[in-house]
């Protein structure tokens, strides 16, 4: 203990024993205390208390600057769990928004793709249905006459070599009819 702790302790004392001391006023606890004496007493212990007090209160400053201290820490740990939380809240709905946008982009995509094969299918159909028609036009315009000519020239060269072997028949069966007629004479 200091010495101003027991200075304080005596003083307190030695004012307790003045208020014992007191004579007491007729049919009632009070009692009556030379206020003289009290407040010297008192000064006393006020003059003797400022280093306690002093460290008392610096105890208490220090005491409420760490409390607030914590408070702080834990208001920023708080926030800064949050902002977290926050983050991981909007980084997982910005990352479902971007993996909805891009099934979407996807699907949209597909079907694109897929009215452009169609488009293109069409478009060849129709290019080749053309083709035909130009094939059918040419062979009416050119080939059916060539082949209907080509039909006639063979059909001609054909009437031609059957008139020569009819021809030839003939020469063989004179041939032959005379030589049964010279045999004969």
């Amino acid at each position: 203990m200091s010495e101003e702790t027991v200075r304080v302790m005596t003083l307190l004392d030695e004012l307790e024993e003045v208020m014992e001391a007191s004579s007491k006023v007729p049919f009632s606890e009070k009692g009556l205390v030379d206020v003289d004496t009290a407040l010297s007493i008192i000064k006393d212990i006020r003059l003797s208390l400022p280093r306690d007090l002093d460290e008392a209160e610096w105890i208490r400053q220090e005491k409420d600057r760490i409390i607030e201290d914590a408070k702080a820490e834990y208001n920023k740990v708080i926030m800064s769990a949050k902002d977290q939380a926050e983050y991981l809240v909007e980084t997982d709905s910005i990352k479902k928004e971007a993996e909805k946008r891009a099934n979407a982009l996807l699907s949209e995509a597909e079907n694109h793709s897929r009215y452009m094969k169609l488009r293109a299918y069409e478009y060849v159909d129709k290019l080749l249905y053309e083709m035909q028609n130009e094939i059918a036009s040419i062979t009416a315009a050119y080939l059916q006459p060539m082949n209907d000519q080509f039909t006639d020239m063979i059909n001609g060269i054909n009437v031609k070599v059957n008139g020569n072997r009819q021809e030839m028949r003939n020469l063989a069966e004179r041939v032959q009819n005379s030589d049964f007629t010279a045999d004969e004479n």
